[in-house]
């Protein structure tokens, strides 16, 4: 029972934190209620019910694939789990299902994230560079599971919109606004590269932990801690959907789903070279080339999602004064 009052208390701290926040927004404090209601549908049926199916055998490990020993039944369930969130949280938030269902299942996720073993503690079991080659490269691939797991639950809560009769509309333009045919597709290429760019430098910024100088490197960075992976990864996506509503006018699904490209591209690139060699031969294992790859894959897509719906928000508040028409 030691363990309840710290969860106590991070759940007390979490709500204020939502509750004040969602007032900068100018948000009644009942809409503030029911955000609070959808964020713990999410936490509750995702993070909690599906926690048996992620939990690894050590509660020090790291959550993924390699070490969570997931079975393809545990990811259907995790998928029905992350529908029924995603569906409920709509009803919870109504009239504003739209704009707080989609935070439930990535709010699911983080809290698997929060309680997950770091990349440093993953690494302890794969010291050399032939070990750590095989871990980065089936690691790489591992965000489209999270990836998919926050898109069914988005699913469900368009399917919970349809079913009431409420329109939503998925890239989030205004109608007067929304490019037609290929331009559709341009401005969503178009949203996933600059969120790449944004976010490689930004995650590398904002994920900070000790810095080292290194000849060959440049630099490297040590392990950061959970709740630095959190607020950075978290910021740096924040920024990019914003940047991306403002200046394409899309929403915040391609934002989210670069999430699992920076976490393939920034492995990849470790992958190439003498890269991976040179911080085995040179470095303990808790310093990387990069923060992207000192965070895993689910840590990366969770509050890669929370910040993009956020930053998208932000962007509408303050440049088009409504949220009615999202």
């Amino acid at each position: 029972m030691e363990w309840l009052l710290p969860a106590a208390l991070r759940v007390i701290t979490a709500v204020a934190l939502i509750y004040f926040g969602l007032g900068l927004f100018n948000v009644t404090w009942l809409m503030r209620v029911r955000a609070i209601g959808a964020l713990a549908v999410g936490a509750l049926l995702v993070g909690g019910f599906a926690w048996p199916v992620v939990r690894p055998e050590l509660p020090t490990a790291a959550i993924t694939l390699i070490s969570s020993g997931i079975t393809i039944p545990g990811v259907i369930l995790c998928l029905l789990l992350a529908f029924a969130a995603g569906f409920c949280a709509w009803f919870v938030a109504w009239p504003a299902g739209r704009i707080f269902a989609p935070y439930a299942v990535p709010t699911g996720l983080a809290v698997w994230a929060m309680q997950s073993g770091t990349m440093h503690r993953l690494l302890l079991e794969y010291p050399d560079a032939a070990g750590r080659q095989t871990l980065y490269a089936a690691l790489r691939w591992e965000g489209l599971l999270w990836l998919l797991i926050c898109a069914v639950g988005y699913l469900g809560v368009i399917v919970a919109s349809k079913a009431a009769g409420a329109k939503i509309v998925i890239l989030g333009q205004y109608d007067s606004e929304k490019p037609q045919g290929v331009n559709v597709l341009i401005n969503v290429v178009l949203a996933v590269v600059v969120t790449l760019a944004v976010t490689w430098f930004a995650v590398g910024f904002f994920v900070q932990d000790v810095h080292q100088p290194d000849p060959a490197l440049g630099s490297v960075v040590g392990q950061p801690g959970n709740r630095q992976i959190a607020f950075g990864v978290f910021a740096a996506f924040c920024l990019a959907a914003y940047l991306v509503k403002y200046a394409l006018k899309i929403g915040f699904l391609p934002v989210a789903a670069a999430s699992a490209l920076l976490t393939f591209f920034g492995e990849t690139q470790l992958l190439r070279g003498d890269t991976l060699a040179h911080l085995a031969g040179n470095w303990p294992i808790a310093y990387f080339n990069h923060a992207v790859n000192a965070i895993t894959p689910l840590q990366m897509v969770a509050f890669a999602w929370l910040g993009a719906i956020t930053g998208y928000w932000m962007a509408v508040k303050f440049h088009h004064g409504t949220w009615e028409s999202h």
